[in-house]
């Protein structure tokens, strides 16, 4: 089990998987921090809970979990839990 939020070295170490630049939008919100994200992901993750439990610290559940299945289905997911050395994320 990792600390959250995760800690800097934590994030050094998976950052660069994240480094990828997405595409700007002239409309729309802001983009939330992949730090953020990454960290309400690995919260869900660990502590077993639902989505709609995710505490208000957190980006949105709706952004989190949106992000959650982007990364996962890139496989982006399954790369943190092998540096992170943490349980698989699910398939």
């Amino acid at each position: 089990m990792i600390e959250i939020p995760m800690s800097d070295a934590n994030w050094i170490r998976v950052k660069p998987l994240f480094d990828t630049p997405e595409p700007a939008s002239a409309r729309g919100r802001p983009r939330r921090d992949a730090r953020q994200i990454l960290d309400a992901i690995l919260w869900v993750h660990q502590s077993g809970e639902k989505w709609h439990r995710l505490p208000a610290h957190f980006p949105p559940q709706q952004t989190c979990y949106a992000k959650y299945i982007v990364w996962r289905r890139a496989g982006i997911l399954h790369r943190v839990a092998s540096i992170l050395e943490i349980k698989p994320f699910d398939s």
